[in-house]
């Protein structure tokens, strides 16, 4: 991705205020972590989306779609760039949807690995963006080594809860259905 500068999430938004609480507070549990960043994440701000919206695009389940239909995983990047060079787009999101493309063909089951794999570096984006911010003494990582160890705390509960239960799409709509029960999933979890 280059040199390019974080954007951090809005500060004067109430529900980001809880998920930068969380980075402050580390009595409260690694579930609920994840929880505010998806409320969060989900929550409308002025000129924003929900992340969902691009979550659920076409580009997106394109990324999805190649993964399942690719014997490799040099065939399924393939397959994606094309698509993106043909709608003439790219997102920070396609970016990581391309970036758990190799991960994803070390499981028995690609689409699933995918899915999951994307959730978590989506989260992990999130986390970054902000988390850095929040290392000392008065708060949740006192160190450097410790937010790296909190961000794979965070990626083993996404692991966990995105990686239960079904993570097949057939279609963009069933994509949008599977996004949708996934995120309230993770906005839910315990």
């Amino acid at each position: 991705m280059g040199t390019s500068i974080s954007q951090s999430s809005p500060r004067k938004s109430s529900n980001w205020k809880r998920v930068l609480v969380c980075y402050e507070d580390n009595k409260l549990p690694d579930s609920r972590v994840v929880n505010e960043i998806w409320r969060a994440a989900e929550t409308t701000e002025k000129g924003q989306l929900p992340i969902s919206v691009e979550m659920k695009s076409a580009n997106i389940y394109a990324c999805y779609q190649a993964v399942s239909e690719a014997s490799t995983f040099q065939e399924a990047i393939q397959s994606f760039n094309r698509t993106l060079a043909e709608n003439k787009s790219n997102s920070i999101l396609a970016e990581f949807a391309r970036r758990v493309i190799p991960a994803s063909f070390q499981s028995d089951n690609p689409p699933s690995h995918w899915t999951t794999n994307f959730f978590k570096e989506v989260t992990a984006y999130i986390v970054s963006r902000d988390a850095s911010g929040y290392v000392g003494d008065s708060y949740r990582n006192k160190s450097v080594q410790e937010l790296i160890a909190f961000k794979q705390v965070i990626a083993q509960r996404i692991d966990q809860t995105v990686g239960s239960g079904a993570n097949e799409a057939r279609s963009v709509n069933e994509w949008e259905r599977l996004v949708d029960q996934t995120i309230a999933k993770l906005k839910n979890a315990r």
